[in-house]
C-alpha cells in the first residue's frame, strides 16, 4: 500500500536515524505509526530493519514475517525475512524465503541482492558449485556487481580454481568481511618485485596465521616487507620472519605513529590474504610445510613436563567462531566428547581461548578418570607466542574449526580439525587434506551428529603402536 505524504516523511526520518545507529530514536518514530496502523507493511519492515541493526534478530524476524503476511507480493519483505533467518543460521528456511522472493521480484536492485544472498548462503553451507552458478547468473545480468564478484571468488577458491578465485576475492576488500587499510596515499601492491611493501593483517587471528604462509614468498621478491599484524601475533611473527619488520599495530589507529621512521617509507600496501593472487595460482603452489617458529626454550620446558606424564599429550579445543561465522555448529560439550577423551590414556590439554576451568572442573567431578587440564598462562594470554610454544610441544591437536587448527598446521603439529557442513572456504568441501598444511587432517561432518566413538577409536589407533613400543 502506498504511503501517505506524512508517512513517507516519517519513514525517511526514521531511516535516517537508524543509518546513524540511533535505533531508539528511529523506533520512537515508527512505534506510533504501527500503533495506529499495525498492518502497515512498509513500517513493519522498517521496524524489522531497526531491530536487525540493533542485533535483536528474533524480534526483527517476527516483524519481517508479519510484513510478508500483510504484503505477500512484496519481494523485499521476503528478502528481509530470508536474510534474518540466515543470520540466525536457519538456512533451509532462509533459502525458501529467497526463492519465494525470486518469484515475486520486479526490480533489478532487489534481484541483484537476491542473487548475492543466495550465493552467500550456499558459500556458508559449503555448497560451492551452487554458489558459483548463482554468481555467474548474477554477473551475466549485472556485470559490475561487486558482491557477485567477491562471492564468486570465495566459491572459486574453495573449488580449487585459484587462478581466477584470488582476483575475484579482491572484491571483498573494503567490505565488512575484509577491512581495507591505507596508511597514506600509497597504492595497493600489485606483486611488482623490488618494492617496499606493508602487508597488513585481516579478519581473525586464524586467518592471519594461515595467510602468513605466503609471507616468505613476498620477502623473496620485495626490497623490504613490513608486517602489520594483530598484537597477539607480533612476537611469533617477528621470530618466524626475521627478514621482515613486524609491528602488532593493525588494530590501532593507522598513522604509523609507533613505527620507526625508516619503516614509514614504503611504496605500497596490501591485505595479507590478497598476496595469494601472486604466489598461489593453484593449491599445488602451497608448500604445506611449517613456517612459524616457536620459542625453543619454552617448548623444551613443556616437553620436560610432558615427559613426566609418560603418556601421549593431546591438545583439544571444543569451541570456535562467533555467531556470524557459524559458532552454533562449532561447539561441543565435554560430555559429548567423553568417547574421545576416554578412548586413550592421554594427558589432554585444553586449547580453549576462553577460560574452561569451570567446565573442566565440573566434567572431572563426574569423570575423575579423565586427565584433562588447562594451562591458562599459555592459552589465556594476550601473546599467542605463549600458545604456540605449548602447541608445538604436543603430540597432537584435536579441535573444532578455530584458530588453533591453523596454529597447529603452521607449526607442523599433527592436527585433526572437525569441520561442519558450514565450513570455511579454506577447507574446501571434500577430502581430508588441505593444501595449506600437510600436518592437518580434516574430519568432515556427514551426519546430523558427530560419531565421537569412531573418532576416539581413530585417535587410539594412531597412538597404539607407539604405546606398545614404549611398554
Amino acid at each position: 500500500m502506498p504511503l501517505t505524504k506524512d508517512e513517507a516523511r516519517k519513514f525517511e526520518a526514521a531511516k535516517s536515524l537508524w543509518e546513524q545507529a540511533k535505533y531508539d530514536e528511529a523506533y520512537d518514530i515508527v512505534r506510533p505509526v504501527l500503533t495506529d496502523a499495525p498492518y502497515n507493511g512498509s513500517f513493519l519492515a522498517l521496524a524489522g530493519v531497526i531491530y536487525e541493526k540493533a542485533e535483536n534478530l528474533p524480534v526483527a524476524y517476527h516483524l519481517f514475517k508479519s510484513a510478508t503476511q500483510v504484503e505477500p507480493n512484496e519481494a523485499n519483505h521476503w528478502v528481509n525475512l530470508g536474510r534474518v533467518a540466515e543470520d540466525m543460521w536457519h538456512t533451509q528456511e532462509a533459502e525458501r524465503h529467497y526463492k519465494v522472493a525470486l518469484k515475486k521480484v520486479n526490480r533489478d536492485d532487489t534481484l541483484r541482492i537476491l542473487y548475492g544472498n543466495l550465493a552467500a548462503l550456499c558459500i556458508d553451507n559449503a555448497r560451492y558449485e551452487e554458489a558459483e552458478k548463482w554468481c555467474e547468473q548474477a554477473l551475466t545480468k549485472f556485470p559490475d556487481f561487486r558482491l557477485g564478484k567477491s562471492n564468486l571468488g570465495f566459491a572459486q577458491l574453495a573449488l580449487g580454481k585459484w587462478d581466477k578465485g584470488w582476483a575475484n576475492y579482491r572484491y571483498a576488500l573494503d567490505t565488512p568481511t575484509r577491512t581495507k587499510f591505507q596508511y597514506g596515499n600509497e597504492p595497493e601492491w600489485d606483486g611488482t618485485p623490488g618494492k617496499r611493501v606493508v602487508l597488513y593483517g585481516e579478519q581473525g587471528i586464524g586467518d592471519e596465521i594461515s595467510f602468513a604462509s605466503m609471507v616468505p614468498d613476498a620477502i623473496d621478491i620485495c626490497r623490504k616487507v613490513v608486517i602489520d599484524c594483530d598484537l597477539r601475533l607480533a612476537n611469533l611473527f617477528a621470530r618466524s620472519f626475521p627478514q621482515a619488520t613486524v609491528y602488532g599495530t593493525r588494530k590501532m589507529p593507522h598513522d604509523c605513529a609507533l613505527w620507526k621512521e625508516e619503516d614509514t617509507q614504503f611504496d605500497a600496501s596490501l591485505a595479507i590474504g590478497q598476496i595469494g593472487e601472486y604466489f598461489r595460482k593453484t593449491p599445488a603452489d602451497c608448500p604445506g610445510t611449517p613456517y612459524l617458529i616457536p620459542d625453543d626454550d619454552r617448548v623444551l620446558m613443556w616437553r620436560a613436563l610432558w615427559a613426566k606424564k609418560k603418556k601421549p599429550v593431546i591438545g583439544i579445543a571444543w569451541n570456535g567462531g562467533i555467531p556470524r561465522t557459524g559458532m552454533k555448529f562449532r561447539k561441543w560439550t565435554l560430555e559429548q566428547l567423553l568417547p574421545v577423551l576416554s578412548s586413550i590414556d592421554a594427558h589432554w590439554v585444553s586449547l580453549e581461548y576462553k577460560s574452561a576451568a569451570k567446565a573442566i572442573g565440573e566434567f572431572k567431578a563426574r569423570h575423575p578418570e579423565i586427565d584433562l587440564h588447562e594451562y591458562p598462562h599459555a592459552t589465556l594470554t594476550r601473546d599467542y607466542d605463549d600458545t604456540a610454544a605449548l602447541v608445538a610441544s604436543l603430540d597432537m591437536v584435536f579441535c573444532v574449526q578455530t584458530a588453533v587448527a591453523h596454529l597447529g598446521g603452521a607449526l607442523g603439529v599433527p592436527t585433526w580439525v572437525c569441520v561442519p557442513p558450514t565450513s570455511q572456504w579454506r577447507y574446501g568441501s571434500k577430502g581430508e587434506d588441505v593444501p595449506w598444511y600437510k600436518s592437518v587432517r580434516v574430519l568432515r561432518q556427514v551426519n546430523k551428529a558427530w560419531d565421537f566413538k569412531a573418532i576416539g577409536r581413530q585417535i587410539a589407533d594412531r597412538f597404539t603402536p607407539a604405546l606398545k613400543n614404549a611398554a
